[in-house]
């Protein structure tokens, strides 16, 4: 007889996906290909403490850091281009013992939500666009988050009821349960049911919300319902959510603690804050005629929508400015975001390496690191995930969009192609070769990630107006890591 009679394996639901809805994609190969060698070579002595269980567990679960890598006089420099939160994609790169860390962050929310019977919303990327809708081939990860949630309902002797923002809005009554319900769907899903009431609650189907996972997601309540939402009353799976979906608060931080904590792995980041399109356009045009290979980031977007790279001086006024408005008219299409997703980051491009070994297939494209930091128990612990590989080949004199862009989603789309297929395990000798790297390189950027999350933590409690958060009253003792 089976344990448990009722339970699917997650390579039973891949497999069978195409039948139930759209087909899903296994990330298995990248999972098993990771050496344990090296991850712990990487974890011994990069993990870092936080100040207490108890005032940390509600705070933080899971961030992939995104990593530029470049070259000056032989030394490579690793640069963090974004924290990212509990909206990862790929989640099951990493091994199942750092996965089962992230989804017991999980259960501990559902154990420990103070309302009796909390709903809780579980959001995801996709379905950006209207004509042509992208299911997300990786919600499974999702689905392991909403049963994380139940076990932790469970725990505490509730029964959880578990569905979809869809199901529910074709069955609304369904929503009068009195039990604890996990939603799981879209951002954009959500964001049609969602109301505000005046007690600063967010409501959906009748029910008020009381947390929510995804920090982009997370931002996009912010951003929708302003002043209308108490964020004393939603707990966010990440507190840090804002640094973790938006560009500038990202680098405002990283300033500040590299200012702090001075390293040559890294330097700070040159950025500018653009409120409005005249602001953009006329950060753009200086940093252009300055001679400044530039870049713009939207906030709070996703796939690499929006973001636009000026590279030459002699590129023209009105194709610049034409470029620009291409950006805001696309984000405004996609994320509903009237005038375009602004604030937008103007920073610096980085001339970062390119896979260099002749015959590889991926030889001449450009890279980036993902490094998943994540909380077990008391400790935050890195885990080098990836290695995103841009689809296209890139030429300095003619560069494609392509070619600059390093996310998996967005190049998969482009060409047609699985996800996997852009990507190679991080924690593995012979991609550490292939990008010049060394599992001692993997253990100081380790470090410098889980560092600079354990600072950005800090903030949340000793300076939350900084992260958009409301005053905290809860007293806590500042003990600095090693």
């Amino acid at each position: 007889m089976y344990a448990n009679p009722f339970q699917v394996s997650l390579e039973c639901l891949i497999g069978v996906s195409g039948i139930l809805g759209h087909r899903l994609e296994e990330r298995h190969t990248v999972r098993d290909a990771q050496d344990p060698e090296i991850v712990s070579h990487v974890q011994k002595g990069s993990s870092v403490e936080l100040r207490s269980r108890r005032q940390q567990q509600e705070l933080f679960c899971v961030a992939p850091i995104d990593i530029l890598v470049t070259e000056d006089g032989g030394r490579k420099q690793f640069h963090i281009i974004e924290l990212n939160g509990t909206g990862i994609g790929g989640l099951t790169n990493i091994y199942e013992q750092a996965v089962g860390c992230v989804l017991e962050g999980l259960m501990e929310m559902g154990k420990n939500l103070r309302e009796e019977v909390p709903v809780v919303l579980v959001a995801s990327s996709g379905l950006e666009s209207e004509q042509a809708p992208r299911r997300n081939k990786l919600i499974y990860e999702k689905i392991l988050y909403a049963e994380a949630l139940r076990r932790g309902f469970e725990g505490r002797g509730q029964p959880a009821v578990i569905s979809t923002v869809t199901q529910m809005r074709d069955a609304p009554w369904e929503m009068n349960n009195a039990q604890p319900t996990i939603l799981v769907g879209y951002m954009k899903e959500f964001l049609r049911f969602l109301r505000p009431e005046t007690d600063g609650k967010l409501r959906i189907f009748g029910r008020p919300v009381d947390a929510a996972a995804n920090d982009r997601f997370c931002l996009n309540l912010v951003q929708e319902f302003g002043g209308m939402l108490d964020l004393q009353q939603l707990q966010t799976m990440n507190r840090c959510f804002l640094p973790g979906a938006d560009k500038a608060a990202c680098y405002q931080l990283l300033n500040e603690f590299l200012e702090a904590n001075p390293t040559s792995l890294t330097r700070r980041v040159d950025y500018e804050l653009a409120q409005t399109r005249d602001e953009l356009i006329a950060t753009v045009l200086d940093w252009v005629k300055q001679g400044r290979k530039t870049v713009i980031k939207p906030q709070g977007t996703g796939l690499g929508h929006g973001i636009e790279f000026f590279l030459t001086q002699y590129e023209s006024e009105d194709r610049i400015i034409a470029r620009i408005d291409g950006s805001l008219q696309l984000t405004e299409r996609y994320y509903g975001l009237q005038g375009g997703a602004l604030p937008y980051t103007v920073c610096e491009f980085l001339d970062t390496l390119v896979v260099s070994q002749p015959g590889h297939p991926m030889c001449g494209r450009k890279f980036e690191l993902r490094v998943v930091v994540y909380r077990d128990g008391n400790t935050l612990k890195a885990f080098p995930s990836i290695a995103k590989v841009a689809s296209e080949i890139y030429n300095a004199d003619q560069p494609s969009h392509l070619s600059l862009i390093n996310n998996i989603t967005a190049s998969a789309v482009a060409k047609q192609t699985a996800g996997f297929e852009h990507m190679l395990p991080l924690c593995r000798p012979d991609t550490l070769d292939l990008l010049g790297l060394t599992p001692d390189d993997l253990h100081d950027v380790a470090l410098l990630v889980t560092r600079f999350t354990r600072y950005v933590l800090d903030q949340t409690l000793d300076s939350p107006a900084k992260l958009g958060l409301p005053e905290s009253s809860v007293e806590v003792p500042i003990v600095m890591p090693k």
